[in-house]
C-alpha cells in the first residue's frame, strides 16, 4: 500500500514540477496485485496542465480527454484502441503466469516526454521505465540506445535480457527516437497555445498524435512487463 501511495503521489508531483514549462509529458503506472487484479493510473500533460487521464482496475477503466486535442469522433476511436490494448495486456500477464511462476505484486511505471529549453538549445526528450518502485532502464537519445540503471538492485541477468530485447529492434530505437525528437517536439511547438482553450481542435495532420504517444507508452510497457515475466518473475 505504501508503494501505491508513493507512486500515486509521484503522478501529481511530476506534473507540478513542470507547470508553466514548454513540455509534453506522459506517465503510466500498472500495478498487478495478482494475475487477475490490476490497477492502472496515467496522465498526459501539456505545459504542466493535464490533457488526458487514465484510471481504473481490471476491465473497469476510465480514460478522459480533458483538453479538445481530438474531435469527439476521433477521441472515441482512441479510447476504444486503448481499452482493447489494456484488455490484451491483462490477458498477456495471465497467460504468462500459467506458463511460469511469477512473483506478485508487480508494478511497472513508464514515463516519456519532450521539453523545449531556451532558444538555441536542442529539445530535451526522455523515456524511462521503472520496475517495482526502482529505476530499471532508460532511453539515451544521443545514441538511440537503451541503458540500464544498475544501482537499483535488479540482477544483471535481468538487465542484460531486457537491453538485448529493447536494443534489437528499429521500433524501440530509431522509430522511438524519431517520435520523441520530431513528432513530439513539433506537436509541442505548434500547440502550446491550445491548453489555454483559444483553439478548439488540433489540425487533422496531428489528430493521431495523442493516440501514437499513449499507445507508445503502453507498447513499451507491455515489452517491459513481458521481459520481466518471461524471465520467470524471479526478481522483485
Amino acid at each position: 500500500m505504501l508503494l501505491l501511495l508513493s507512486l500515486f503521489g509521484w503522478v501529481f508531483c511530476c506534473q507540478g514540477a513542470v507547470e508553466g514549462s514548454q513540455s509534453f509529458l506522459i506517465l503510466q503506472i500498472s500495478h498487478f496485485l495478482d494475475p487477475f487484479s490490476v490497477q492502472f493510473w496515467g496522465n498526459a500533460s501539456l505545459a504542466g496542465l493535464t490533457t488526458h487521464t487514465l484510471e481504473g482496475s481490471n476491465h473497469n477503466i476510465t480514460i478522459q480527454q480533458l483538453k479538445p486535442l481530438e474531435s469527439r469522433e476521433d477521441w472515441q476511436q482512441t479510447k476504444e484502441h486503448l481499452l482493447t490494448y489494456l484488455s490484451e495486456f491483462q490477458a498477456l500477464v495471465q497467460l504468462v503466469n500459467k506458463e511460469r511462476r511469477v512473483t506478485f505484486p508487480l508494478t511497472l511505471r513508464c514515463s516519456l516526454g519532450c521539453e523545449l529549453p531556451p532558444e538555441s538549445q536542442d529539445a530535451h526528450v526522455f523515456f524511462e521505465v521503472a520496475l517495482n518502485g526502482s529505476s530499471f532502464v532508460s532511453f539515451q537519445p544521443e545514441k538511440a540506445l537503451w541503458s540500464a540503471c544498475p544501482d537499483q538492485g535488479h540482477p544483471p541477468e535481468l538487465y542484460n535480457f531486457a537491453l538485448k530485447q529493447l536494443n534489437n529492434y528499429n521500433r524501440t530505437r530509431f522509430e522511438l527516437l524519431e517520435f520523441l525528437q520530431d513528432t513530439c517536439v513539433s506537436f509541442l511547438k505548434q500547440h502550446m497555445d491550445r491548453v489555454s482553450g483559444s483553439v478548439s481542435q488540433v489540425p487533422r495532420s496531428y489528430t493521431m498524435l495523442i493516440l501514437g504517444i499513449i499507445m507508445g507508452v503502453f507498447t513499451i510497457s507491455s515489452v517491459a512487463v513481458g521481459i520481466f515475466l518471461c524471465t520467470g518473475g524471479r526478481w522483485s
